[in-house]
């Protein structure tokens, strides 16, 4: 089971996830900050396209509204973790090594450091919620890191990036983070295609695969990630193929600079 699954947050039919939609509305009323002109499932296209400090200032808001010291309204919790999704399935993609159980490990940890966020502080939501879930996870399964092994965010990438961990290759996945910022910013990719090649090439590094495209688009790669993001496989293949094609035609003649 993914890790949306664990709490709800799988779209389209997530229960968490249609409270959190049905929702949305009341909270812009209540806080002008979310008054950023979509709608949750709009919103984590969005947080990628916006200013990061902007983006920044929602997801505070998100994560006030939910907390027992804030508003304490379980579903804003709910909201933000669909926003947070894809970073943390990065960090369970990086874990998966440790224990078969690992979805379920991250999803508790992702819901605690979610409603125990020091949101007052004006805190970085997105690295701070992911990176203490990776360490409590890490603590829960009894494995020690260091400060030195702590991820550095990728600016516009925030909210897809997970904490780097050990056992993959987090020099190629950060890379292909680069890449695709740069990418994104000129419009050969869209929002959605990164958060699904980032995807793919998390399950990539942490599997013994070879298949088409250094493994992205293997049937386990690709049908693991449909069930994370709650989309078809034919859809997340699609979206893939379109994303490799549309960079290989923009960079492969005359390389990117990283």
């Amino acid at each position: 089971m993914s890790v949306a699954r664990q709490l709800g947050l799988q779209a389209p039919e997530g229960e968490l996830y249609l409270q959190a939609c049905s929702r949305w509305n009341r909270w812009v009323a209540q806080d002008p900050v979310l008054g950023v002109g979509v709608d949750l499932p709009g919103l984590r296209a969005w947080a990628l396209d916006a200013a990061p400090p902007r983006a920044n200032e929602v997801l505070l808001a998100l994560a006030r509204l939910g907390a027992p010291d804030g508003g304490g309204d379980r579903t804003a919790t709910g909201a933000l973790l669909w926003v947070l999704m894809p970073g943390a399935v990065r960090v369970a993609a990086r874990l998966a090594s440790f224990s078969e159980q690992v979805d379920e490990l991250v999803a508790a940890q992702l819901w605690i450091s979610a409603r125990t966020l020091a949101w007052s502080k004006g805190v970085r939501v997105a690295p701070t919620v992911l990176r203490n879930t990776r360490r409590e996870v890490l603590r829960d399964l009894g494995i020690t890191t260091t400060c030195a092994q702590r991820e550095r965010p990728t600016h516009d990438l925030d909210l897809l990036a997970g904490p780097s961990g050990e056992g993959t290759c987090p020099a190629a996945v950060d890379r292909l983070h680069g890449l695709l910022g740069q990418a994104r910013q000129a419009g050969v990719v869209t929002p959605e295609e990164c958060h699904v090649l980032l995807a793919l090439s998390e399950h990539a590094c942490t599997r013994a695969i070879s298949y088409g495209r250094a493994g992205l688009l293997s049937r386990a790669s690709t049908a693991r990630v449909a069930a994370d993001r709650g989309m078809s496989h034919t859809t997340v293949v699609r979206r893939a193929h379109r994303a490799l094609e549309a960079l290989r035609a923009t960079y492969a003649p005359q390389g990117v600079s990283t």
